[in-house]
Order: structure tokens, then C-alpha cells, then sequence
């Protein structure tokens, strides 16, 4: 099969996620070829342009344009994702959207309308369900080795929203842009808890804004309308009950911590660094079962080891290899448009405080 022609919008050779996980693992796929991408500056565009092999561009729309361009990424900040994705939906190409998909709901559910109405395949950045201990996690549940599925808990730490934050993370502390904990740190872990137990169908929230004010690391300080401690109680579809926890900043008593507990075992997931976001850091996996009284550490297979990526590069990875499936074989396992849509709708009432 001819490899997908992949245009990254939002990569710089100066770093950030799109090169640190997108680019090694396209490099890594032979089912991808990447050709273009976009930076902010001409400069960093040639930079690119010379280090990656591919053609370099200071503005999308020679990207999506590009007739090489199969599948358009859009790698940038949430309020330049609508814009970049209509245009690219509009030029016939497919689109990997980085989550949250869009600044709200109603653009997110106008996004999934335009791509169905095009007729192509989409696909969005929640990769934490090919995790490979998250995927092991599932593959337990669903054998029986917790027996029924009683209750889970999850605490984690979003990491960003802390004082002493890069000044170039500081639209992060402004709602309106939509990159607040409980869209993104808590909506990756959502996503992948619902991969693993099932859908929830009622949530009760509380939100808060810890600090009225934060200083950032070059020592201005700069208002926050961010919530940044999300807590909440779930009833999933099961019949289990879940309570999630996610805070702004990191913990000195650890910064991931998800327990399944079941009739007959349970399941506790862990990251060994200091990352809270389950798709962005390393995990370890621990459970027990039946008269055992503590948890032990469980093997974690990797059907992609050859690909010689871990962590989040290789979590990325997986995702564009099923998509690949999916577009080669019409199999549905990479969470599209229709999907995150979904996923706002959830957050969207844990902002409102209930759901349904």
C-alpha cells in the first residue's frame, strides 16, 4: 500500500510535543511518509525543512494544500484548531486533531458534521488507550480478572496549571481558550478510563480556581480563570461507582494513581515520574486476584516493540498505525471526530456541574 502523505501543522525543530512524539513516530511507521510541515517563523520552517528532510512552510495553507498531503495534523494551540481544520476538511484531506478537538462543544459537533459531509477519515489525539499497560489493563478487565467491576478511583496531577509556569504556557491559565485541567489532564484520563470499564452515564463535579492570580517563570503574574482542581463522582454504565481527582501542578505524594477494584481482584496503575497525564508518561501496571492479599507487578506486552519507541512517542505511534488499520480495513479503533464530540459532551456537563 502507497504510505499516507502526513502535513504536521505546529511542528518546530525547536521542540515541543509534534517533534518530541509526531515526527519520531511517522519516522518509525512504514505506512506513513512525512512531507511538510508548518512553523510559526520562515526561519524555524527551513530549519525544519533541513532537518526532517521535508518541505517547510511558515503558513498552513501551502501545507494543506500540499498535493503530497494525505492526512493534515493540526499540532497547535486549541483556538487555531476550528479554522485549520474546516480548511482542511474543505481541501478533501483527512485530519489528526491534538485534544481537545475544539474550544467548545458546538465547534466540536460542527467539526464532525463537515468531516462527515466530506466523506473522510479523522482521527483525534487520545492516544492513552494504546498505552501498552493501559491496553494490558483492558485486556484483564475484559477476561475476568477483577471478576465484576465494582468501583475505581483515579488521582492524578495535570502538571501545567502551577506557579512558575513558562511565560509561553500562560493562555493555559485563561479559560476561554480551552486548555484548561479538566479538558485536557482530565479529559485524557476519561477517555482512557472509559476504554477500560465502559461509558459513564452520571457524573457530579466540583471545579475550582485554586489561585486568583499566578506568576509565571519570567516573574510576572498574570490572572487565572483556569479551574485547576477537578473532583468528581461517576456512575459508569456497569453499575460501578468512580470517583476522579486532578489537580494543577505536581504532588509530593506521587502524580498518578488508578486502582480498579473488583469481586474477585484488583488493579492499580501508576506513572514512575513526575506526569500525571496518562498518554504522556511512563506507566507501571500492579494487580492481584483471588486469596492474594497484595498487588504484584504485571508483565506489559508490546506488540510494537520493533518500533524501538516507548512512552508517549510510541503511544502516538500506535495511534497513526490504527488509523492506518482502520482506513486500510474500515475497522472503527481510532478515536475519530464522532468520538471526541462525545467526549466534550461529557465535559461540557462536568463544567455545569452534573450529568445528564
Amino acid at each position: 500500500m502507497t504510505p499516507i502523505g502526513v502535513g504536521i501543522i505546529g511542528a518546530s525543530p525547536d521542540g515541543g510535543w509534534a517533534a518530541a512524539t509526531h515526527v519520531p513516530a511517522l519516522a518509525a511507521l512504514p505506512e506513513y511518509t512525512l512531507r511538510a510541515v508548518t512553523t510559526s517563523r520562515a526561519e524555524s520552517a527551513k530549519r525544519a525543512s533541513a532537518e526532517w528532510g521535508v518541505d517547510g512552510f511558515d503558513s498552513p495553507l501551502p501545507l494543506i494544500e500540499h498535493p503530497g498531503v494525505d492526512l493534515v495534523v493540526v499540532a497547535v494551540k486549541v483556538p487555531d484548531h476550528y479554522g485549520l481544520i474546516v480548511e482542511a476538511l474543505a481541501a478533501g484531506k483527512m485530519v489528526l486533531s491534538e485534544w481537545p478537538l475544539a474550544l467548545n462543544l458546538a465547534e466540536a459537533e460542527d467539526l464532525a458534521e463537515k468531516a462527515s459531509a466530506a466523506g473522510v477519515y479523522t482521527a483525534v489525539g487520545l492516544q492513552g488507550r494504546f498505552a501498552p499497560a493501559v491496553a494490558t489493563m483492558r485486556d484483564l478487565v475484559s477476561k475476568g480478572y477483577l471478576g465484576r467491576v465494582v468501583a475505581t478511583n483515579l488521582v492524578g496531577s495535570g502538571m501545567a496549571w502551577a506557579s512558575g509556569a513558562p511565560k509561553s504556557q500562560a493562555y493555559a491559565f485563561d479559560a476561554r481558550n480551552g486548555v484548561t485541567a479538566g479538558r485536557v489532564s482530565t479529559g485524557h484520563a476519561l477517555s482512557t478510563l472509559t476504554h477500560v470499564l465502559g461509558g459513564i452515564t452520571a457524573v457530579t463535579s466540583a471545579l475550582a480556581v485554586g489561585s486568583d492570580t499566578i506568576d509565571l517563570d519570567d516573574g510576572s503574574r498574570i490572572p487565572v480563570t483556569s479551574p485547576d482542581k477537578i473532583a468528581l463522582a461517576l456512575r459508569l454504565r456497569s453499575g460501578a461507582v468512580g470517583a476522579v481527582f486532578y489537580r494543577g501542578g505536581l504532588s509530593r505524594a506521587g502524580d498518578l494513581r488508578w486502582e480498579i477494584n473488583g469481586t474477585e481482584g484488583d488493579l492499580l496503575l501508576t506513572s514512575p515520574t513526575r506526569n500525571g497525564n496518562i498518554p504522556a508518561t511512563e506507566l507501571v501496571l500492579a494487580g492481584a486476584n483471588g486469596s492474594a492479599t497484595h498487588v504484584v507487578p504485571i508483565a506489559i506486552p508490546d506488540p510494537d516493540a520493533a518500533l524501538g519507541l516507548t512512552g508517549p512517542p510510541g503511544n502516538v505511534a500506535k495511534l497513526y498505525r490504527a488509523f492506518a488499520n482502520d482506513r486500510a480495513h474500515g475497522t472503527a479503533e481510532t478515536p475519530s471526530f464522532d468520538d471526541a464530540v462525545e467526549l466534550h459532551r461529557l465535559l461540557d456537563g462536568i463544567e455545569r456541574g452534573h450529568l445528564p
